[in-house]
């Protein structure tokens, strides 16, 4: 659920707080997931995030270690931080927890914080002591003293943030105080209980105005920080605990951030590309409590125009940690900073960078974004540049980093929720397709890659050097993106592109989807249940449109669940609509939920909590969960049970890494078993792949290499077979200089990868042609060569190797051919008349092919012979001999050329 907008619905109140009896649990409820562990000998609650909490109560019977879903009460002080929390129950859990920590009250407003955005609620409890608690959030909501209201919150830290609260209608009823003793106030709290429970039971309830943004409080730290009043604000967006605006200052054209969240109040300016070197972000906060500000700078260094070097940190010979530093003219720019999925090794080589310049992010997938907030604890002065589109799917995509390591015992925690937060507050923006200059003489611009919302391929230019870096990208459109262009492409003089399917070519993708809908289909009117791992990030969104808008679903009308990290990344899809195709805009201007909607046909609905996990594979349905190679997420929880069932299937819809459980139960087969979750499991499931790939085949890769037609291509980000198998493909080894890089191996322009011939660098290098003058005498004619081409051009090595030469005029170019020592000895065998080697049908590049020869195999002499010789025809078309030799000292490829010549037979 994403905070863009406050949850105001009767159904998402009641969900959570049915009333039967006027009791606590009807007024109050709040549940932490978490495990009990001592500090320095006290009990502590602590949660999944790290934060901790002392127990009021003493416990007396607590296991080290494990995690459960306690239901406590929190005592908080006047600024809202929880002190501490008493328990009142707790129950295990078996899976990983993937739910906020909630918080649902029903009570009335006592006090409204006029400094800060607190506000005191009194929580009256049947039989039990009132509680007054302190939440956070309250300006979002314009509460005022005396209101009764339900409300919802969520533990953020140490504070409870309010992010969904109602007005409870109270029964109007003239109760007449039979007690003279008893105060007008305590009558009124009395009659409380009978107040709540009716009118959640039975509407109307009030819904509260929509929360406004604190745009004068923005626009007056934007004034006190830059001394300029013209600042203009974008619309406010909700981040989770606070406001967000991008601000432009149409008299100077100046761009900047605001984030305010109560006092705190921050402000990031854009810099202004200076002609000094460097240019470095300026980044204040601003605290009310000491105004202080910080800002920092680096070095000058040289102007080199033609300097461009290329060293992979990640995503050589291989995918994860993708990550490249470049050095372009006088910068050290990097492009991309992701982590491995393993736990072992999750980061790229950052030791490697000196003092970088710039960080370019190509999307937000965790393979190129999952370090960015490690990088930017590391370098805190570097800007950070990304699309749009990127940094609102970054916050969902970094946050959910952030939660798998401190789940996982694998995974080390690379950064903190404080690091999170600053670094996505510095994370600078540019459009799609508009050239910008973030650092003196640096020309970028950002090329729409096609592969998920907000990719980008990269292009840099400084001085004479040019580079494109693709990232990942897909030259087909989808549902959710539309497909790289080739004609937004420039060339440039090196390309460093993704070689994920570098040996594969894709089926027709319509197809593919009608085949999966049809499969699908197929399953659920039989009874049955259909898990789709997909990928949390554009393919559970496509399949979700590709559902919603199916004729055959609608009359089916079978649920869809939707569980995950697919469920936030859909909330940011549906909250950022222009960022989507056109098709899906006009589907929701029709007032269509394009995504969630439970009454749409057929229902597509978010799974809100672990509890709802079996009811989805209670009847026939369709599920689809993160993560979509089954390395983790909710998958795995209903693969392990929709494994032993007959009549469900798993149909996997992209790619699988080869160490992926994924990837495993694709070569599975029915009675197979295999074990998941340290369960063994016996296949009886329909297993099927369908190829939806995000990412471009052999075909789509070698056009865009074509495009741009780069004088050095680097291949990374693909299997070893992928990366060799593109290298070989079509003409690229004779038109590029092609590299596969290992980890850490610089490739400058103009260096010749080692294992390219002395003949290749002579075709890519040199001109095919060259002009000669033929001087005639009276025996005949010379051919002059010119004096450069004699000194300088190996090619001329080759033919004056051993000083004979043989030419051939078609009517318009003279043909000259080198002759090695072998030829000439061919040809004299030939000239002989005699029956030898060199006119045998069994002679082939210098050796005996005939298997009934002693020689067979072996490299000949042209004037032997032996009993197996067979005259070939020597007066064939034009009358001539093919010569094949094969020479132990010219190279494979010089060879081929070799093979090529011909010369004439003798006259008699």
């Amino acid at each position: 659920m994403t905070n863009s907008t406050a949850m105001s619905t009767a159904d998402n109140i009641n969900a959570t707080m049915s009333l039967e009896s006027a009791d606590s649990e009807t007024t109050f409820q709040f549940t932490i997931t978490g495990q009990i562990s001592a500090i320095e000998g006290v009990p502590h609650l602590v949660c999944v995030d790290g934060t901790a909490f002392r127990i009021a109560q003493k416990q007396t019977n607590w296991t080290e270690g494990e995690v459960c879903r306690w239901r406590v009460i929190p005592s908080t002080d006047s600024t809202g931080e929880i002190s501490l929390v008493s328990s009142v129950s707790c129950e295990s859990i078996s899976t990983s927890p993937d739910s906020d920590d909630i918080c649902n009250l029903i009570g009335r407003v006592i006090q409204v914080g006029k400094r800060n955005p607190s506000v005191q609620f009194k929580v009256k409890r049947s039989e039990q002591k009132t509680l007054k608690l302190t939440l956070i959030n309250a300006s979002t909501f314009n509460l005022k003293v005396g209101q009764l209201l339900a409300v919802q919150a969520r533990r953020i830290g140490r504070e409870l943030h309010i992010f969904a609260a109602q007005l409870v209608d109270e029964e109007q009823e003239n109760t007449q105080v039979e007690n003279p003793a008893t105060s007008q106030t305590e009558a009124q709290e009395n009659s409380l209980n009978s107040a709540v429970i009716a009118p959640l039971q039975n509407s109307p309830i009030s819904e509260l105005p929509e929360p406004t943004p604190p745009n004068d409080t923005a626009l007056a730290a934007l004034a006190a920080e830059t001394e300029e009043n013209s600042w203009e604000l974008a619309p406010a967006v909700r981040r989770r605990n606070g406001w967000e605006w991008e601000a432009v200052s149409p008299a100077s054209g100046r761009r900047a951030r605001v984030y305010v969240r109560g006092k705190r109040i921050r402000v990031y300016q854009y810099p202004v590309t200076s002609s000094v070197h460097p240019n470095r972000f300026l980044a204040a906060e601003i605290d009310d409590s000491d105004g202080e500000t910080t800002d920092s700078e680096q070095p000058i260094t040289d102007n080199l125009t033609d300097r461009l070097i290329v060293i992979p940190l990640g995503a050589a010979k291989g995918i994860g940690a993708s990550c490249f530093q470049i050095s372009i003219g006088p910068y050290e720019i990097v492009l991309d900073c992701g982590t491995r999925p393993k736990g072992y090794d999750p980061l790229p080589a950052l030791d490697a960078l000196k003092n970088p310049d710039l960080l370019l992010i190509s999307h937000a997938h965790q393979d190129h974004i999952g370090a960015v907030p490690v990088f930017h604890n590391r370098f805190p002065a570097t800007r950070m540049i990304c699309t749009p589109g990127t940094r609102e799917i970054a916050h969902v995509m970094l946050q959910d980093c952030l939660k798998v390591q401190q789940l996982s015992e694998d995974s080390p925690e690379l950064f903190d929720e404080g690091d999170l937060e600053r670094t996505l507050f510095c994370l600078e923006t540019q459009p799609i397709a508009t050239d910008f200059e973030p650092l003196p003489g640096l020309k970028v611009r950002f090329i729409n890659a096609g592969h998920i919302v907000g990719a980008a391929c990269i292009y840099l230019r400084y001085g004479d050097r040019s580079l494109l870096y693709t990232g990942d990208y897909n030259t087909t459109s989808t549902r959710t993106t539309e497909g790289l262009k080739l004609a937004d492409l420039p060339t440039a003089d090196m390309l460093i592109t993704e070689s994920t399917y570098g040996a594969d070519t894709h089926p027709n993708r319509k197809s593919q989807e009608t085949a999966l809908l049809e499969a699908i289909a197929e399953v659920v009117t039989k009874g049955g249940n259909v898990l789709i791992p997909a990928f949390a990030l554009g393919r559970a969104q496509e399949i979700i449109l590709a559902i919603r808008t199916n004729a055959l679903f609608h009359k089916l009308k079978i649920p869809i669940f939707v569980d995950g990290l697919v469920r936030a990344i859909t909330d940011v899809f549906r909250d950022n609509l222009p960022l989507l195709p056109q098709s899906v805009r006009n589907f929701a201007q029709q007032k269509q939920e394009p995504f969630f909607d439970p009454n749409s046909s057929p229902p597509i609905m978010p799974i809100a909590s672990p509890k709802e996990r079996p009811l989805a594979m209670a009847k026939p349905s369709v599920i689809i969960a993160s993560s979509g190679m089954l390395t983790g997420g909710p998958s795995i929880y209903y693969a392990c049970t929709l494994l032993e069932r007959e009549n469900a299937a798993i149909f996997i819809s992209g790619y699988t890494d080869e160490e992926s459980p994924g990837r495993l139960l694709q070569g599975l087969k029915t009675g197979d078993t295999v074990e998941l979750e340290g369960k063994q499991l016996t296949v009886r499931a329909q297993i099927r792949r369908f190829n939806l790939s995000a990412h471009a085949d052999k075909v789509g890769l070698t056009q865009v290499i074509a495009k741009v037609n780069p004088k050095h291509l680097i291949l990374i980000h693909g299997s070893l077979e992928a990366l060799h198998q593109l290298a070989k493909a079509g003409e690229l080894q004779q038109k590029h200089y092609v590299h596969i890089p290992n980890l850490g191996e610089a490739i400058e322009y103009g260096q010749v990868p080692e294992q390219m011939s002395r003949a290749k660098i002579v075709q890519m290098d040199l001109p095919a042609e060259f002009e000669v003058t033929v001087e005639a005498e009276v025996e005949g004619a010379w051919i002059r060569i010119p004096e450069a081409v004699v000194e300088s051009d190996p090619r001329w090595q080759m033919l004056a190797g051993t000083g004979v030469l043989k030419a051939r005029w078609d009517g318009f170019n003279l043909k000259l051919s080198p002759l090695s020592q072998q030829h000439i000895a061919v040809e004299k065998a030939i000239a002989s008349g005699e029956d030898c080697c060199a006119v045998c049908q069994f002679f082939t590049s210098g050796k005996c092919q005939g298997e009934e020869s002693p020689l067979f195999g072996f490299q000949v002499d042209p004037n032997g012979k032996c009993p197996e010789f067979m005259r070939r025809d020597i007066n064939g078309k034009n009358g001539k001999v093919k010569v094949e030799i094969e020479d132990d000292d010219v190279d494979e490829e010089e060879n081929e050329e070799v093979e090529d010549f011909y010369i004439m037979p003798d006259d008699d």
